[in-house]
């Protein structure tokens, strides 16, 4: 029973204007569009390499990464965004 609720908030939420997208992609994506990330790098691949990265992470330190940087994709400016998350802990 408690798996199709899971299963149902999972299909409501991506269903949503607001999307599924990981915070692992959504700051790939939004690095792409400062022309942040290393040349040669997709943000299809960013996204793989941070979803293993963080992987490994505890839980805690997940936690605390995910809150961080989703804190930095609010910020408008690419210069505010690339200087926040460059204060991100490293996973």
């Amino acid at each position: 029973m408690m798996f199709r609720i899971r299963m149902a908030v999972a299909v409501a939420c991506c269903s949503l204007a607001v999307g599924c997208a990981s915070t692992e992609q959504r700051f790939c994506e939004r690095a792409d569009e400062c022309n942040f990330l290393p040349a040669g790098l997709s943000a299809d691949e960013c996204t793989e390499q941070y979803t293993k990265c963080t992987d490994n992470l505890t839980s805690s330190d997940r936690a605390d990464w995910d809150k961080q940087t989703a804190d930095c994709l609010e910020l408008q400016s690419c210069t505010n965004f690339v200087n926040c998350f460059q204060n991100v802990p490293n996973c």
